[in-house]
């Protein structure tokens, strides 16, 4: 299951390139994508940030349909960049500037400061995890495509400190107030499109079971979350597959059940949201073969063909 560089690079640059086709929406070039994405945002920012994100979301409805015509096409580019292997080294800078412009101005920081952020919900953003794979591709000297600039043991410790960082702020207050989860979950029913057929029913069941149980809930979540971020801390080498296991079975389950697949088949998405990005994240972790190891096996490949090409001669003889 581990991704090779190569193969990491191409998964990144298939996501970069699907969000910029998701720009060209009908529905992104009308109000609902002002109304629907970008006004919610400004909901519990600190004031001088909330002035500023206004006049963002002023400049953009004024100039809308130019707007996403140029994110459309800065993220298709990095996209057909990554996949090709094209100046990856400069590309993978460039998605890094342009994954903080949209943090800040289209996602309002991932509502960080508002004390209202849950990895629930997608904090700390989608968009800041895909250049952090960007610098694990990006090609460093001498390396033999091996390793990128963020070692994949590096990325381990990353991916560790996110779970740790996602029990943090299940911490806040706005999380242990009533209706808080099981809203964070009704809130993604009802976005139309496919979703209605495919996830809204299962949301709608799970917002209602866990309306009278949201204490409980949390202190599981804030749990989970720790188990999964102190395990990848410190287990080692050898016992790290289960646990990148369990994440990418978390991470699968949030996807779904808090962020309904990023609402990608509602018209209105704008990338896939953070739980395949933490998918990809924990393959991208997955330990490697030791020497000894690929060297045994393959030897047994070889000597699986051996056999093989000797049996069907003696039978060729017979």
């Amino acid at each position: 299951m581990l991704l090779s560089l190569k193969r990491l690079r191409q998964v990144l640059g298939v996501l970069w390139f699907i969000d910029g086709l998701l720009q060209l929406q009908p529905e992104m070039f009308s109000m609902n994508m002002i109304n629907g994405v970008m006004k919610p945002m400004l909901e519990g920012q600190p004031g001088l940030i909330e002035s500023n994100l206004q006049w963002i979301v002023n400049v953009v409805t004024s100039n809308l349909t130019f707007m996403n015509i140029l994110i459309a096409v800065v993220q298709i580019a990095i996209g057909v960049l990554l996949i090709t292997g094209l100046w990856v080294r400069a590309t993978v800078i460039a998605s890094m500037i342009w994954a903080l412009i949209v943090w800040y101005g289209g996602e309002g920081l991932s509502m960080l400061l508002t004390g209202q952020a849950s990895v629930l919900t997608g904090a700390p953003g989608a968009v800041m995890l895909y250049p952090l794979l960007g610098f694990v591709v990006y090609p460093r000297e001498g390396s033999n495509d091996k390793e990128g600039l963020i070692s994949r043991p590096v990325l381990r410790w990353v991916l560790a400190g996110f779970w740790i960082f996602a029990a943090l702020l299940q911490l806040q207050p706005f999380w242990w107030q009533s209706q808080q989860i099981s809203g964070a979950i009704s809130d993604m029913v009802g976005g139309g499109g496919l979703n209605r057929f495919f996830v809204d029913p299962l949301l709608q069941w799970t917002a209602n079971v866990t309306a009278n149980a949201e204490i409980p809930l949390n202190i599981a979540l804030i749990v989970v979350f720790l188990a999964l971020g102190i395990g990848l801390a410190v287990v080692k080498k050898e016992q790290l597959v289960p646990f990148l296991i369990a994440s990418i079975v978390v991470s699968a389950i949030i996807w779904y059940f808090t962020e309904a697949f990023g609402m990608i088949f509602t018209g209105m998405a704008t990338d896939f949201n953070s739980g395949l990005l933490l998918v990809v994240m924990a393959l991208a972790c997955w330990p490697r073969e030791s020497a000894a190891m690929e060297s045994k096996r393959v030897r047994f490949s070889s000597d699986l063909r051996h056999r093989a090409r000797a049996m069907s001669e003696e039978a060729q003889h017979t």
